[in-house]
């Protein structure tokens, strides 16, 4: 159900509590799935295993909370408790350096079970409640302070209990932004309603996963094999510096969006991100040609991560609940998480500097493959939405353009 605000007022408030809870669910997700990866106290098959059960279990928990939902209908009601249930969780950060192999699984698997739970209905409220002529803009917005406060937890609250305190006072935030912004509820009706069969017969659904997929599968295991090249100090600092790109970039990507359409985008990411492997495939060991990658790559996930992660399964479901099709979008993201560990763990083992320029190529290819299938699918904004942005920036332009004559004229009067 897509809700249109009653004024001005209302849609900025409900922009910015959207802002606030996404952006509160997603990094408290990535601040826990980092320190799950560096505190839990294995390595190697073991450090796999913890986080394909976390994994595992976000999926699981997203698809019965979306049936789920569907009985109570009460969206801001169900993630005000689940906010409330979070800060409960957190401190538990604190017992797992006293945890066995087995109870580090069920600790992981509890707290992923716990966001997954979550995540389609705070994605179905975002969904109902962002139009989507600005909902690009919106996801840029959040994309950015995610990716900005992910870094700020990660350089400077790296100890186990600054950790802890932290996660809790995250999930306190997002309560308190439900209780003092007040924010509208905005309900499941019946007939609102989809099942998951009905939305992956959409070919557009399809059309848009496929290439996400393939993105999410090959990124992830060409990105283990610049630590052969590279090194792990090297890589590591180019990677905080493309995150911090990242964030940038989306507030410039969000806006193109609403105006250039998202198809449009989403395809120069991938020709970007596919340049950005061929330069590697031919200078694997030369850190120009990393520069020139961590330059594409940023492009490439400062236009995906709004677009895939928050902006185009809201665009398809259009007055149907949301909260599905970003289950389906959200899986080649957590399918990435766990490739990147699983890859991590054998690349230095069995990949060697001489295969570097194959592995890139290959990874080149796949990636300019994976771009086809945005050739047959239609835009996920309507063109209608599209040119009404345009439209607006032209009336705004024209606009300053008459205060400035305005202004001129007035300070010739006071010179004559």
């Amino acid at each position: 159900m897509t809700t249109t605000p009653k004024n001005n007022q209302s849609s900025s408030k409900l922009a910015i509590v959207n802002i606030v809870l996404v952006v509160n669910a997603l990094c408290w997700y990535l601040y826990f799935f980092s320190f799950l990866k560096t505190n839990s106290g294995f390595t190697g098959n073991n450090l796999v295993i913890i986080i394909g059960f976390n994994i595992l279990a976000v999926a699981i928990s997203a698809v019965i909370s979306s049936k789920i939902i569907e009985i109570s209908k009460k969206r801001l009601k169900f993630l005000f408790y689940w906010m409330g249930i979070g800060a409960l969780l957190s401190p538990l950060v604190l017992t797992i350096g006293n945890l066995s192999f087995i109870n580090v699984i069920i600790f992981a698997s509890a707290l992923g079970a716990y966001f997954g739970f979550g995540c389609p209905v705070l994605m179905g409220y975002y969904s109902a409640t962002t139009k989507g002529a600005n909902r690009a803009k919106i996801s840029g917005l959040t994309i950015f302070f995610t990716y900005i406060c992910f870094i700020i937890l990660t350089l400077f609250f790296n100890a186990v209990i600054g950790i802890a305190i932290m996660l809790t006072a995250w999930k306190i935030i997002g309560l308190l932004a439900i209780v003092f912004l007040k924010p509208d509820e905005v309900a499941i009706k019946q007939e609102d309603i989809i099942s998951y069969p009905e939305v992956l017969k959409k070919r557009i659904v399809l059309l848009y996963f496929i290439p996400w997929l393939m993105f999410s599968i090959v990124n992830n295991f060409a990105f283990p094999v610049l630590y052969v090249g590279f090194g792990v100090d090297l890589v590591n600092a180019i990677t905080l510096v493309e995150n911090i790109l990242v964030g940038f970039f989306a507030l410039l990507f969000g806006f193109l969006a609403d105006r250039l359409g998202r198809r449009r985008l989403v395809f120069f990411g991938f020709v970007m991100l596919g340049l950005g492997y061929a330069i590697l495939g031919l200078l694997p060991t030369y850190n120009r040609g990393l520069y020139f990658y961590t330059f594409a790559d940023s492009i490439a996930w400062s236009i995906f991560s709004p677009l895939f992660l928050l902006t185009i399964w809201g665009d398809i479901a259009g007055k149907k609940d949301g909260g599905k099709y970003f289950v389906i979008g959200f899986l080649p993201y957590m399918l990435s998480s766990f490739l990147q560990v699983l890859f991590s763990s054998y690349v230095m083992e069995f990949i060697t500097v001489n295969d570097l320029a194959s592995v890139f190529s290959f990874a080149s290819f796949f990636l300019f493959l994976a771009a086809v299938p945005l050739f047959l699918v239609p835009d996920s904004i309507s063109e209608s939405e599209r040119k009404n942005n345009v439209l607006k920036d032209y009336s705004a332009k024209a606009q300053k353009m008459v205060e400035d004559f305005n202004k001129r004229l007035e300070k010739e009067k006071q010179k004559g």
